[in-house]
């Protein structure tokens, strides 16, 4: 339940504090009073989108901070969920900068603006004034049925199924457009494929072809130049080798006589054999360069075709060519390989399909037995509000699609007069029926679904009199079990409260503003007086004050 609410510098407020009970909790005021502001703030706690014009002071930040006492039976799921840490005594606060920037906060811990969403849903049901509105909707209905049928678990699953039955539906499309797509530009892609695989690809490729082109261009110079080398070294009169070798038994011959002709001897022995080795490698080269004019002409057309498919795919080297050659494999494996592929999620479609359909069975049927009972509800609980004549009938049809609700088409008629027949609530009620309606509907939701607190504004519009006191009376009722706390006009709701609030202005020289207070004894009765005479309080007013609260 809410224990209290601290609001700074917001509307009309500059700092108010306020406590709730855990009973009936009724709120007053004068119209234009701030009791909207104060609601307001509440609104923003639990997750409403902050606006920086609602702030008094622009140069200072607003805070709205609220405590709940929370039971952990009921909530501590709702706590992991949002992975925040539970406390029994828990504060929800949202702050709005000054540069506008709004915060949210769990127990001092800042947090998404949907956690605090979300986590207020389960704390409060607010009713605002506009939300009368909602009994014409569709949607309202099926939570109304649904919870007093206990089926939002069953709903819950049939909902999570449908989630997943169109996760694989969409899996399940997307290959079967992929199979189509593929099918469609198969021939073109199996020509493609087959213009890279004769390539055999590799990494080293073009470089090597490039390489090979370069030699088998020049192979005639090269020759040449590698012959002159060769002659040069096995010249019979003076040859390199022959010079070298000359030259090294010479030095071998001093190394004798010191350190540096020992030095150089090696030197010239290591030159000695490393000749030997560039002799043997360029007699080498020499046997491997050939010229071949059509070893070249296919070199040189390998390299166009690699050149002129870098084009075509838009790539810049022989690693782009190998990325498109997968990638065409792929794809023409979808058209090769895609009939199984089809056929497995297939039968996992079904399989989940099946499912979802089991749910809305449970789900339907689960409606079907409790619609008669909501209405029959519905009807006892209105005839003490005075509608002794209302009747309603949750009329259930079936749907052949899956619906976000189910497969079920759900109207909600209403007839409020004895012999006049049924129609569409929105058409036919009152918008003084349509408050005790929405009053009772509030009175069996917080019986079914155990909100821990819930907070009514002005629910009493367009009711008066002895109604009012009905009213008043089933609030009462509905509060021993959920806190509620009302805001209201009308002096037999404000009587019925266990804790009374009073929302008033002031005015100085300079501002206005809103304040808040705990009423009781003669200030509650004074209070009450007002209510039903006015400004001008008579001693019947009192009278009649004393006896609302007895």
């Amino acid at each position: 339940m809410i224990r209290s609410i601290s609001i700074v510098n917001f509307a009309l407020i500059d700092d108010i504090q306020a406590n709730f009970g855990p009973n009936l909790n009724v709120v007053t005021g004068e119209t234009g009073s701030g009791k909207s502001i104060v609601m307001g703030a509440l609104s923003l706690v639990l997750g409403a989108r902050a606006d920086l014009s609602a702030v008094r002071d622009s140069n200072k930040k607003c805070v709205i901070e609220v405590s709940f006492e929370i039971p952990q039976k009921k909530l501590i799921t709702v706590f992991d969920e949002l992975e925040v840490d539970y406390d029994a005594e828990t504060f929800l606060r949202r702050e709005i900068l000054p540069s506008g920037k709004s915060r949210a906060f769990i127990n001092d811990t800042p947090v998404q603006l949907e956690k605090l969403r979300h986590l207020g849903s389960n704390l409060v049901d607010l009713h605002t004034q506009h939300q009368t509105s909602q009994l014409a909707e569709p949607q309202f209905h099926f939570n109304l049925l649904d919870a007093f049928s206990n089926a939002l678990d069953l709903r819950k699953d049939y909902q999570d199924s449908l989630a997943i039955f169109h996760q694989e539906r969409k899996k399940y499309d997307e290959l079967v457009h992929a199979q189509q797509a593929a099918k469609e530009s198969f021939d073109y892609n199996s020509f493609q494929l087959e213009e890279l695989k004769s390539l055999q690809l590799h990494e080293n490729l073009q470089f090597e072809l490039e390489e090979e082109r370069n030699q088998l261009q020049h192979a005639d110079d090269i020759k040449q130049a590698i012959h002159s080398i060769i002659l040069l070294a096995q010249n019979e009169e003076s040859g390199l080798n022959d010079q070298l070798n000359q030259s090294r038994n010479a030095l071998l011959n001093l190394a004798s006589f010191g350190e540096s002709f020992k030095e150089l001897s090696t030197r010239l022995e290591n030159l000695w054999f490393e000749w030997q080795d560039i002799e043997a490698s360029i007699s080498q080269l020499n046997d491997n360069v050939v010229v071949d004019p059509i070893r070249l002409e296919i070199v040189s057309d390998t390299l166009s075709t690699i050149y002129s498919l870098q084009q075509k795919h838009l790539v810049n080297d022989v690693f782009g060519l190998m990325d498109k050659e997968r990638e065409l494999t792929s794809i023409c494996n979808i058209v090769l390989d895609g009939d199984e592929s089809i056929q497995i999620q297939k039968q996992r479609l079904d399989i989940v399909e099946k499912k979802v359909w089991q749910c809305a069975k449970k789900l339907s049927k689960c409606r079907h037995d409790y619609s008669k009972k909501l209405a029959d509800e519905l009807t006892f609980r209105l005839a003490q509000l005075g509608m002794e004549h209302a009747r309603f009938n949750f009329q259930l049809a079936p749907e052949e699609t899956l619906g976000s609700m189910g497969t079920d088409a759900l109207t909600l008629l209403f007839s409020a007069n004895k012999g006049i027949d049924f129609g569409l609530l929105r058409k036919v009620a009152s918008g003084g029926e349509r408050s005790r309606i929405m009053l009772v509907v509030k009175s069996i939701l917080a019986k079914n679904h155990h909100l821990p607190s819930m907070i009514l504004d002005e629910i009493d519009a367009g009711v008066s009199g002895e109604m009012a006191k009905a009213m008043g009376s089933l609030m009462k009722e509905i509060s021993k079990h959920t806190q509620l706390i009302a805001i209201t006009h009308l002096p037999q709701i404000a009587a019925a409260g266990n804790t009374h609030l009073k929302v008033y202005k002031s005015t100085d020289e300079t501002t206005t503003r809103t304040h808040i207070k705990l009423l009781a004894g003669e200030e509650r009765v004074e209070e009450i007086a007002q209510m039903l005479d006015g400004n001008q309080i008579t001693q019947s007013g009192r009278s009649h004050a004393k006896q609302l609260l007895n």
